[in-house]
């Protein structure tokens, strides 16, 4: 009976821990605030304090409770403009990173754009637009940069959109058409040098997050090498003192060093390297890991090659059955696809049976200048 008892009753707790967590996170999600709930405590708190001059009224205290609140579901607040004349303002919030794995280092913080101001800009629409694209320009900070540079930008969004918000708010809502157009122009200068360093920053924090991709699948490549050796070991006939098969993993791993010197030298101006940091961080850290990968399969397939005697090269002295002599080939085959495609060819000849290009359908040839077409097929 206790045996059968036991998992009935670790499913049982299963399913309560279960429910209890779907409740922790309903209630968690029940007792969120919005940034226009906050605003909008926060403008009454206002009222209370002109009207009663009471730093401790209901108000004061709503508010109080509503900003414990949001901080706890968005992080402290780093930065803020409240508008007086009507309930909107901006701000930023910085919420720290989990460790990684629970225990690890602690993830770079995060820092969020909130915006609440289409009441305060309903009597000035092009205000309005200018604070729209100070979100717009926030979330693409905030998903691409880290660190400084994130701090930086936000910080630089938040003083135009509180300088935009600052010109409506002093005018009640319904400021001078010159006094907007001045204020768009200003702001719009102001995002066009934030976007500016956002570019440049992008670039950099991209490159480090492809570099950090490229050593994940470094690692990868060294995992999957003892797993193969372990599972060679145990199904056939794996000795390291065979030269061929140190040549093999000499090959294997200076493919791999070939592909990071490449790509690290590209990075450092020795030749041109772009990439889309707008994609995400996952996708750069993951399209990362396929370059030394790349490079090492390049270089395991020419050795192959070379030993089976698909494509025969010979080195300067003669000899080409040395290990240094396939040590370097594997790191020029990683360090450029293009030529590993070139010493490539040659096996590719040799597995069609012929040319590369026989068996294709012949072009035509060019016709003559000043000669229509159909008479230039009667004349042949």
């Amino acid at each position: 009976m206790s045996s059968s008892a036991t998992p009935a009753t670790a499913f049982s707790l299963r399913r309560l821990r279960h429910r209890a967590d779907e409740a922790a996170a309903a209630e968690a999600e029940a007792e969120a605030v919005t940034f226009p709930e906050l605003v909008w405590a926060h403008f009454r708190r206002q009222q209370e304090l002109r009207e009663n001059d009471d730093l401790h009224g209901p108000a004061e205290a709503e508010y109080r409770r509503q900003l414990a609140r949001f901080v706890k579901a968005h992080g402290k607040l780093l930065n803020a403009y409240w508008c007086t004349s009507e309930a909107s303002a901006v701000a930023l919030t910085e919420q720290k990173g989990a460790r990684v794995w629970g225990f690890l280092w602690r993830r770079q913080p995060s820092i969020r754009f909130h915006a609440a101001t289409d009441w305060v800009t309903k009597g000035a629409p092009d205000i309005g637009h200018s604070l729209h694209t100070c979100e717009t320009l926030a979330i693409r900070v905030t998903e691409v940069l880290a660190g400084t540079s994130e701090r930086i930008g936000m910080q630089w969004i938040l003083s135009v959109a509180g300088y935009l918000l600052g010109v409506v708010d002093q005018g009640e809502g319904k400021p001078a058409p010159a006094e907007v157009k001045r204020a768009v122009h200003r702001a719009h200068n102001e995002l066009a040098q934030v976007e500016t360093y956002y570019d440049r920053a992008g670039e950099k924090t991209g490159r480090l997050i492809y570099f950090s991709g490229m050593m994940l699948g470094l690692a990868a490549l060294i995992v999957l090498a003892g797993i193969g050796t372990g599972l060679y070991a145990i199904f056939g006939n794996f000795q390291l003192s065979d030269p061929d098969t140190q040549t093999f993993y000499i090959c294997y791993g200076m493919g791999a060093v070939g592909a990071l010197v490449s790509v690290m030298t590209r990075m450092a101006g020795g030749g041109n390297f772009t990439i889309d940091y707008e994609v995400g961080r996952p996708a750069l850290r993951r399209v990362g890991s396929f370059r030394p990968i790349i490079g090492a399969i390049f270089a395991v397939v020419l050795f192959f090659a070379l030993k089976g005697d698909l494509i025969r090269l010979q080195a300067a002295t003669g000899e080409h059955t040395s290990t240094y002599f396939y040590g370097a080939l594997a790191f020029a085959t990683g360090f450029s696809e293009r030529r590993a495609k070139i010493v490539l060819g040659g096996a590719s000849k040799v597995l069609g049976g012929g040319d590369a290009g026989e068996g294709e359908p012949k072009k035509p040839p060019p016709r003559r200048r000043g000669r229509p077409a159909a008479e230039a097929e009667s004349t042949g």
